[in-house]
């Protein structure tokens, strides 16, 4: 119950908040430019984009409209507001990820926000063959590495779940049985013939840049706060440019693709 008034409360904000950020002009928009197929047709691959912690379905609105301008096919995916177990909520998307795929008749790109990417992290290291690429924005891979007062935030979040609230992760998801799986699978390198990108920004006030350095991804820093690299143009072209390399890197059947940090220019 308790859940369900928080999603309920966060989705009115959410609304808020993008409706506002429309009335001046959109910035977190801007102007669509569309791939060689054109919006919506299938000349890109089918994107499913995750929602991270406190996350709901409008404040994935700005991303999957850039997306669809860009020609991809765009599945929102958001589940409880990402305050359940990672584990149900990984079985969940990656249900969700084979639908698509199979709908399809060809492999999806994962893009993660936040909590979002632990989860398309683990998707892709689950269902590789279903995946045709990864990018994670501002992803905590270290499950604590957080600061402080998000940390806090979660640890308030999962001791509700904890005395039997549902809709809630409890203590249990970070040293208990009932992610023992997610937990295995998100220290597993991504498979190499899923080329994955992480994005993440020094001036993220929640996740610290350095716990979404990967050693097997192709780590990309780009300007902006937390919110931005889902709602804002910050992570666009690193975006952009990750999900051609997902799209080169199959069309070649290459294993390999730069891994490293750099700065996106």
């Amino acid at each position: 119950m308790l859940a369900t008034l928080i999603t309920r409360g966060l989705e009115q904000v959410g609304t808020a908040a993008m409706s506002g950020l429309a009335d001046e002009a959109g910035p977190c928009d801007g102007p669509a430019r569309p791939g060689p197929a054109g919006p919506g047709e299938a000349g890109g691959p089918p994107v499913v984009l995750v929602g991270g912690f406190a996350t709901t379905a409008p404040l994935l609105g700005p991303m999957s409209r850039w997306l669809h301008g860009l020609g991809h096919d765009v599945t929102p995916f958001v589940i409880g507001s990402g305050f359940d177990c990672a584990q149900r909520t990984v079985d969940l998307l990656g249900d969700e990820v084979r639908a698509v795929s199979e709908r399809a008749g060809r492999p999806v790109q994962l893009i993660g926000h936040s909590r979002g990417g632990q989860f398309a992290r683990a998707t892709a290291a689950r269902i590789p063959g279903h995946v045709s690429g990864l990018v994670t924005l501002g992803s905590p891979f270290d499950l604590f590495g957080l600061r402080a007062h998000t940390l806090f935030a979660a640890a308030a979040l999962a001791a509700a779940g904890t005395v039997g609230m549902t809709g809630f992760a409890s203590l249990s998801c970070l040293t208990g049985a009932c992610c023992r799986e997610f937990r295995a699978v998100l220290r597993l390198p991504v498979p190499a013939e899923v080329p994955f990108t992480s994005i993440y920004s020094d001036d993220d006030r929640v996740v610290p840049s350095r716990s979404s350095i990967d050693p097997s991804a192709h780590n990309v820093r780009v300007d902006g706060s937390h919110l931005d690299m889902l709602t804002g143009p910050h992570a666009r072209p690193a975006i952009e440019r990750a999900l051609a390399l997902g799209r080169s890197t199959r069309r070649a059947g290459s294993a390999s693709h730069g891994r490293g940090a750099r700065r996106l220019g």
